[in-house]
């Protein structure tokens, strides 16, 4: 690795001829595939979750430099050739991604290009924006510059700082990152993978499994940001590293290998495009994201980034403690040891891990456990919580104090079997038979979930017990000592959370499997009931009135309808009007 950059820094001399900055394409990279790209290095502003330094925002496109008629040297899109780059053809097949001329300065005896970039770097390159768009379109630029340029073997990087009228400063670094010779082999579409997508030769849209090619790079190394505080670290390599356990049974050995951020070597780029890190954002933000920068002809996994924005430990501690607070004198703290919170910071680190591995989330992973199974010491301390980190279980909210006494684990998985299967059909040569805890779901995005086993925060094969362990829970916390405005907040949104997670068992089905009337019938009821009974201290009434206009609205009804036909619907309608009645709602 060391050599690499050594190269890298030989090799990061900006050539200025009177003004000119001029990049070197070298004879065997053109016509050849590349990734054009942006990232922010440094900002004088952030915006939210969406522009920070160290983070990409478009999807890199894809390119090719080739020669016009003119004899300019051109980024072309793959599949248009020089003079039919008409903008009807561009914009239907390629939306924002259009030709780029550069001025041919001279062709070296070997080949070689030597091309002007001066005026187009100057200028910040939106079509690649780092920027969100959005945002970008409100700036008037006021000045442009080209900080440095950095030729290596494998990409060529221009760093630029833009002032805009606004005040705005950043500094951008965007790449040409030059793709395999030869494409990672397709696998057909994994289920829990996340696809890449890009434009066909027809204009269709083609998806491919993300995954690292190990026949390339056995070993995937990581670097974990200075800035995080130094008793994070061992979590942090922890979480990361977690994911060897499923490697090794899939008979591929540690793969992933974790380093602190080199703090005093300068060959060491942690605005590389080929460089791995887990980055510390610092926004005001409570999000954490895997990132990955994928070759779009195979899904292959270029570079991966894991975000770590400011505010995560207050999503986390908040969690912990509404979900097991009632159950665990531990999770009451005010201020989280590094005990509690360091095996917090590996469950999320963990899971974004996953998505640097190309999984998607499994929302259906907590619904692989029989629900009894989570009062069991045993089985808890043995596979968590959920059958996957790529679930969004967290933490045991069905336990009791009697079950934390007796040692039940209130935490996730490390690696849960899900997580096993799937690197082992990703990864490895054969796809093993799924286990009896490898059930899948996807993650939806309707804001009622059609499917009951697929949703976050509950947790067992039991919807229904689940939210009612979730209320208990919230109930017993109020008769708490020394509950402030912050905490009493998160009980209410998480009381009203539990309601609403419910709802999925109204018209829903599991698999295809409708949830049976009974069991939609004792929703209802609970829902109601539970609506009805809030604890003063958690009214709220706007999430009491959008719960209520969900049970009558137009999704629920219809979905009633689409899985228990028009009876169905009858017997849904009726028993909705008789708790109306009972409990004096207005659902209108």
């Amino acid at each position: 690795m060391k050599k690499v950059w050594l190269i890298a820094l030989l090799l990061a001399l900006p050539l200025f001829s009177e003004g000119q900055t001029l990049l070197h394409i070298p004879a065997e990279k053109l016509n050849h595939p590349l990734l054009f790209g942006s990232r922010i290095v440094e900002a004088n502003r952030s915006w939210g979750k969406v522009f920070a330094p160290g983070q990409r925002n478009l999807i890199p496109a894809q390119m090719e430099f080739r020669r016009d008629s003119a004899g300019n040297a051109v980024l072309f899109p793959p599949g248009i050739s020089p003079g039919r780059e008409n903008r009807r053809e561009l914009s239907g097949r390629f939306r924002h991604i259009h030709p780029v001329h550069f001025p041919l300065v001279e062709v070296l005896p070997d080949g070689t290009w030597v091309i002007d970039v001066t005026e187009y770097f100057s200028r910040y390159p939106k079509q690649v924006s780092a920027i969100p768009p959005k945002m970008l379109e409100k700036e008037v630029l006021v000045e442009g510059s080209i900080l440095s340029v950095q030729e290596t073997p494998d990409y060529v990087q221009v760093t630029g700082r833009y002032r805009y009228a606004s005040g705005l400063e950043v500094t951008a670094a965007s790449y040409l990152l030059y793709l395999p010779e030869v494409p990672m082999p397709e696998k057909e579409p994994l289920e829990g993978y996340n696809k890449v997508e890009y434009p066909g030769p027809e204009g269709r849209r083609v998806g491919h499994s993300q995954r690292w090619d190990l026949s390339r790079r056995p070993t995937i190394d990581f670097y974990v940001d200075k800035a995080f505080p130094a008793d994070w670290y061992p979590y942090i390599k922890e979480g990361l590293e977690d994911w060897n356990k499923a490697f090794e049974e899939a008979g591929l050995g540690q793969v992933i290998a974790v380093h602190p951020e080199p703090v005093d070597d300068p060959s060491f780029d942690r605005y590389s495009p080929l460089v791995n890190m887990v980055r510390y954002m610092d926004v005001e933000e409570a999000n954490a994201k895997g990132d990955v920068l994928c070759d779009p002809r195979s899904g292959e996994i270029l570079q991966a980034d894991i975000l770590w924005w400011k505010n995560v430990t207050d999503l986390i501690t908040g969690w912990r403690y509404v979900q097991t607070g009632a159950a665990d004198p531990a999770a009451r703290a005010k201020e989280y040891s590094m005990e509690i919170l360091g095996p917090m910071i590996r469950h999320s680190v963990s899971h974004e891990m996953g998505h640097a591995l190309g999984l998607n989330h499994n929302m259906g992973a907590s619904w692989s456990y029989p629900t009894r199974k989570l009062h069991s010491p045993s089985f808890t301390q043995e596979y968590g919580t959920s059958a996957s980190v790529m679930d969004y279980a967290r933490y045991n909210h069905l336990a009791t104090a009697a079950d934390v006494k007796a040692g039940v684990n209130l935490l996730p998985p490390r690696i849960g079997p899900y997580d096993r299967y799937a690197i082992a059909c990703g990864y490895g040569q054969d796809k093993p038979e799924a286990g009896k805890y490898c059930y899948y779901a996807p993650f939806y995005t309707a804001a009622i979930s059609p499917d009951p086993s697929a949703q976050a925060e509950t947790l067992g094969n039991n919807l229904l017990a689940s939210s009612k362990a979730g209320i208990r829970n919230c109930c017993a916390l109020l008769e708490l000592d020394g509950l402030n405005e912050d905490r009493l907040g998160l009980i209410s949104k998480q009381y009203y959370s539990y309601l609403w997670l419910a709802l999925s068992n109204l018209g829903g089905s599991v698999h295809g499997k409708p949830v049976r009337w009974e069991e939609q019938k004792k929703t209802l009821i609970f829902v109601a009931g539970a609506l009805d009974g809030a604890p003063l201290q958690l009214k709220d009434p706007v999430r009491e009135k959008r719960i209520l206009e969900e049970l009558e609205g137009n999704f629920l009804p219809k979905r009633v309808e689409e899985n228990m036909g028009p009876k169905g619907l009858d017997r849904y309608l009726k028993q909705v009007a008789k708790l109306k009645k009972k409990y004096n709602f207005s659902t209108k």
